[in-house]
């Protein structure tokens, strides 16, 4: 809001000039703006970011992946954060299907759903069937994509409609693929007008459009060469997408690989150190009248001593021995090595005692507020999972669903196609409680209070509550076929 040359200055733009005007501090220097913009000898070497372009993952994703490849087969906090996240993600009995298919009367088609999820746990419980290897069950399947999601910065599963071998009765299969064989150096424009990000074709929404991998792999475990297209509806790609239109994934261990490599040698160089101080016994000093000849044999280069547990030797006259006393590892050390492994745990979002093992002086508040916290993230992980990979995979077009009904392994009428696609649900594994009587008597009150519900309850748990239901009416069956009651009493006790 400048005046032009021969007209008066506006009373308006001397208003926005003295608003802002440079202030001044009590030295007379001015300053204006953001302190984080400041740019001074204490900040010169601070480089602003302009988010993660195709250019950044070409350049950086390859190394940073490999990196934490090799922490992963070296480093103890490394594979424990995997074990981790492995463990609490999936867990021993994966993510299970619940299904709420509507009925009549908007009531739920117990028989409809519970045949759904019987056809489900038939194909993900058989490797056959589920994975093209035939190795697999769709829980190992999973349990590797976490892993695979953390270390790599992604997973990649591709679906092969029809299935990977003759005979597989559900007509799908499920192949793990490595990361790497995304062509990530892959850009450009195809003819049809999209682009293509590191091996991602989008069209002009961004939505992926097809996956572009390469064909061969070199006795070196590199990728590289002509690429196939894969459609994008038989890919299932999870990864943490920081930024918008990011097309691939770093490894959750980026921002502290190298803390984590820096505290690696370090422990390196102090075991070291101190195996070599505790290996030393001490040093002899020749003292007035001491004759070289009591050590030295014809073969020695210099004067040494090599002494066997409980044994000890009188020093010839004219020598002293100073005893060594060992220094290491430094007093510091577990103070300083603590620190570190706090970064590391504040930067993959777990708490650094469980990460740590190290659980010594706490107590029941601090471990239970970490442990919360720590299941609050899986939770969120979790919901990735179901979000990314397991319901696009029952639902999407030429998924589970699709294939299944085609193939006769689902044997349902097509008008109630639809209904079964829109009503699934996914109970992940839970956690026993860390105070269960308060927490039970608590979870007993709200339900009281009509806060929560009994289903509720049970998702909780990661429990079905129609399962429940249908599995305590067994236990009364059985209970009066063999006269035993609930408390485990003979009911002929109590007539």
């Amino acid at each position: 809001m400048q005046a032009l040359p021969g007209q008066a200055a506006s009373p308006m733009l001397g208003f926005f000039r003295k608003m802002f005007a440079p202030k001044r501090r009590p030295g007379g220097r001015s300053y204006r703006g953001f302190d984080a913009a400041k740019v001074d000898h204490l900040l010169e070497g601070w480089s602003p970011d302009l988010g993660i372009s195709s250019a950044d993952i070409a350049a950086y994703l390859p190394l940073v992946r490999g990196r934490v490849r090799e922490m992963s087969k070296n480093d103890s906090y490394v594979t424990r954060a995997q074990q981790m996240f492995d463990n609490n993600v999936v867990g021993p009995t994966g993510i299970k299907l619940s299904m709420d298919v509507p009925g009549p009367g908007k009531k739920v088609d117990m028989d409809l759903s519970d045949k759904v999820e019987k056809a489900w746990r038939r194909w993900a419980d058989n490797p056959a069937w589920c994975d093209a290897e035939g190795r697999k069950t769709l829980r190992k399947i999973l349990s590797l994509a976490v892993r695979d999601w953390k270390r790599e910065g992604e997973a990649i599963i591709c679906i092969i409609p029809g299935g990977a071998h003759h005979g597989n009765p559900f007509g799908i299969s499920l192949k793990r693929r490595r990361p790497d064989a995304l062509a990530i150096y892959k850009n450009g424009q195809t003819p049809s007008g999209n682009q293509i990000h590191n091996g991602v074709e989008i069209d002009g929404w961004g939505a992926p459009v097809a996956y572009h991998f390469y064909k061969s792999m070199s006795r070196g475990g590199v990728f590289s060469g002509d690429t196939v297209r894969v459609p994008a509806n038989q890919v299932l790609h999870l990864f943490d997408e920081e930024y918008e239109g990011q097309t691939r994934g770093f490894p959750v261990f980026t921002p502290v690989v190298r803390e984590l490599k820096m505290g690696h040698a370090y422990d390196e160089a102090e075991l070291v150190a101190a195996r070599v101080d505790a290996a030393r016994c001490g040093t002899w000093e020749q003292q007035e009248g001491g004759d070289p000849a009591d050590f030295a044999d014809e073969d020695d280069e210099g004067f040494h001593q090599q002494v066997d547990p409980g044994e000890d030797r009188v020093a010839p006259i004219g020598w002293k021995f100073s005893p060594n006393t060992p220094s290491r590892p430094n007093g510091g050390y577990g103070t300083f090595k603590s620190h570190v492994v706090r970064r590391v745990a504040s930067g993959l979002s777990l708490s650094y005692n469980v990460l740590a093992n190290d659980l010594e002086g706490v107590n029941y508040s601090s471990i239970r507020a970490g442990t919360l916290e720590d299941r609050e993230t899986y939770k969120t992980l979790q919901a990735a999972v179901v979000e990314t990979v397991l319901r696009p995979l029952f639902r999407r077009r030429g998924g589970w669903l699709d294939c299944a009904f085609l193939a006769g392994a689902l044997d349902i009428g097509f008008d109630r196609l639809e209904d079964v696609r829109e009503a699934d649900s996914w109970k992940p594994r839970s956690w026993p409680w860390v105070d269960p009587g308060s927490e039970t008597a608590a979870l007993k009150t709200n339900i009281d209070l009509g806060i929560e519900t009994r289903s509720d309850a049970c998702d909780e748990q990661g429990r079905d509550y129609y399962d429940n239901l249908s599995t305590i009416a067994q236990e009364r069956e059985w209970e009066k076929k063999t006269g035993v009651s609930r408390d485990g009493q003979d009911q002929a006790q109590h007539d």
